[in-house]
């Protein structure tokens, strides 16, 4: 690909910076959430958290959900990052009582969580400010279809159908099922969001 010069002049005030930067691709091709920068400064100085916390915060930021809906169960997170249980339970209790996660919907016995949006946040950001609603009122957002909804009001048979392909796949490229299952309704998740709506490379 051949690389263009191009002559960029700036008017800026004193004591302002400017970073300019390029991207090669019209669309996002891979999952991304936003973040607050101030937010991450008080995650990195809180020593209240120890590094298997922030090892468990970034593995569930690292696995949320469209609208900030973090649906894995405690135990299938615990297979992502090699943590036993009984300490995703501990921390869990921690970030939630923390606040950056809530509990907002169950599903048999597990609990379906959602993510504080003024942390970080995975949705348009015109969104932002019904997940924050959503949040406080620990609801689930109702700006699209989350993997949840997907996932819940699938048909019996095409239920097994996805149960079929998920084993398949997690045999083929040894990868856990339920990760293989994350990883399957998050693209049907962005497929319904780039029907609604094309939007520019970074969608604000």
């Amino acid at each position: 690909m051949m690389n263009k010069r191009i002559n960029i002049t700036l008017d800026c005030p004193e004591d302002t910076s400017v970073n300019l930067f390029t991207v090669p691709n019209k669309y996002l091709k891979s999952n991304y959430i936003r973040s607050f920068q101030d937010e991450m400064t008080e995650l990195a100085i809180d020593r209240s958290l120890t590094g298997t916390d922030l090892r468990i915060l970034l593995a569930i930021m690292g696995n949320l959900g469209y609208d900030n809906i973090f649906s894995l169960s405690q135990k299938e997170l615990g297979e992502i990052v090699q943590i036993d249980k009984v300490e995703i339970s501990k921390t869990f209790k921690k970030l939630c009582s923390k606040g950056y996660l809530k509990p907002v919907k169950k599903i048999g016995r597990q609990n379906v969580y959602i993510f504080n949006p003024s942390v970080v946040f995975k949705s348009k950001a015109r969104n932002l400010k019904e997940l924050k609603h959503a949040w406080d009122k620990e609801i689930i957002p109702s700006t699209q279809n989350t993997p949840v909804d997907i996932d819940k009001d699938l048909e019996p048979d095409l239920e097994d159908k996805l149960d079929d392909k998920v084993s398949e796949l997690s045999q083929r490229f040894g990868i856990s099922q339920s990760k293989v299952r994350q990883m399957i309704l998050s693209l049907v998740g962005q497929a319904l969001e780039s029907e609604e709506q094309e939007e520019s490379e970074i969608p604000y």
